[in-house]
């Protein structure tokens, strides 16, 4: 509550703080007409919007403007008896319409979109100290949903869109300055929630997998990238951005840079630049295939299939070079026939001593059969440690389709 006696909340259930307490409010209509008033705060608000929020119908009864009227009158009264003085607040009736005057400061929503500038500059300066403290006091006013027994009974209101938009811009702000100042395990929780709920807020994801990935989690990270995955797919028939799948594969490859400027190499010992990164990947998933000895399915795509080739052949050359795995390559026919049953003698042929790599090509040519045939195999698999890289063009005619839905540990890399 400000010194002036008064602080008014919309950023949760709508209520009026003073220091004797919260006001009472009765009844829907006087909560409908202050809302109104409160998020067009110092701002006429014409008599016909507020007969419009009380009958949404456009019906108002004969007697709706003395309702309206009785309405402003129960508010006026509220205020004077919880001792708000008229120069602090004040319900007044101006031209066709009602006004709510009070200083900016006597409202959480606008002191909210204040703390969050301050933050936003702070951390736009460098000073991710103080851009985490701001941000945090700027969240710290949010009780919940925005007008929260208002929302639940189907009123809304643009302005509370926007303000629960700026409240997700605030969190992911403080969750960038929080990762800067080194304290990952400060923000997992407040990330996970918006996460699931949102997987179109693709910041928000990317936060959640660095600092899972930088709170010594890096398989919650690869989990987390595989649930967007499966939600995007899902509820929009998309994949993540290429930003995303770069950070997928830098997590799968443990890269340095993903690490705090102050922090270690994970991996140990100095990083090297790395003149393939695509190769990169593909030898990370081998390890994470070790490692956990659970399969995993990855498919090089894109339209360069020279490209994809190439790729491809190194990986066998590297692999059988050094003896790290044993490779199998699977030569479908065109209609997907023979897939099974070589992907199977890969399978039996795989140790937790010696994972096996498989390696099938040119899968846009294959029948559309082919994505329920690998996501067969990769079930069956079960502990067993075995990389199967595809290759394919991406959005050829019977892959994307049935991918995303039929294999589970699936990702693809772009070449």
């Amino acid at each position: 509550m400000t010194e002036r006696g008064v602080f008014f909340r919309l950023l949760g259930p709508l209520e009026i703080a003073t220091a004797k307490g919260r006001l009472p409010l009765k009844g829907m209509n006087q909560r409908l007409v202050l809302a109104l008033l409160l998020l067009n705060v110092n701002r006429v608000v014409p008599t016909t919007d507020l007969m419009d929020v009380l009958w949404p119908d456009g019906h108002p009864p004969a007697t709706g403007r003395k309702s309206l009227q009785n309405a402003i009158s129960a508010l006026r009264g509220v205020l004077a008896r919880g001792g708000v003085p008229e120069h602090v607040a004040a319900l007044t009736s101006e031209g066709s319409g009602y006004v709510l005057k009070t200083a900016p400061e006597n409202l959480d929503l606008t002191r909210f979109r204040l703390l969050a500038d301050k933050g936003r500059d702070a951390l736009a300066a460098g000073d991710t100290e103080e851009a985490a403290r701001l941000l945090r006091r700027a969240l710290g006013l949010w009780r919940g949903r925005a007008l929260a027994e208002l929302a639940d009974s189907g009123f809304d209101w643009p302005q509370t869109a926007a303000a629960e938009g700026a409240r997700l811009h605030a969190l992911e702000e403080y969750c960038e300055a929080e990762l800067a100042n080194g304290r990952p395990h400060e923000v997992i929780q407040r990330l996970e929630g918006v996460a699931a709920a949102g997987p179109s807020r693709e910041r928000t994801q990317r936060l959640l997998m660095t600092a899972l990935y930088r709170s010594s989690r890096r398989d919650d990270a690869l989990r987390a990238y595989e649930r967007l995955h499966r939600q995007l797919r899902d509820d929009f028939g998309a994949a993540p951005s290429r930003e995303l799948q770069d950070l997928h594969g830098a997590i799968v490859r443990q890269d340095p840079l993903l690490a705090p400027e102050d922090a270690p190499d994970p991996r140990g010992g100095a990083p090297r630049p790395s003149a393939d990164p695509e190769l990169d990947v593909l030898h990370a998933l081998l390890d994470l295939v070790r490692r956990q000895n659970r399969p995993y399915v990855v498919a090089l795509t894109g339209d360069a299939e020279e490209r994809q080739a190439a790729l491809v052949a190194r990986l066998m050359t590297e692999l059988q070079r050094d003896d790290r795995a044993a490779v199998w390559h699977v030569q479908p026919g065109p209609d997907g026939a023979d897939l099974a049953h070589d992907l199977r003698a890969a399978l039996r042929r795989a140790t937790p001593e010696r994972p096996m790599v498989a390696v099938a090509e040119h899968l846009h040519r294959a029948g559309h059969l082919v994505p329920e045939c690998v996501g067969d195999i990769v079930t069956e698999a079960g502990r067993t440690p075995l990389l199967i890289v595809l290759t394919a063009r991406t959005g050829s005619q019977g892959f994307w389709p049935g991918w995303d839905r039929a294999v589970p540990r699936f990702t693809t890399i772009t070449v």
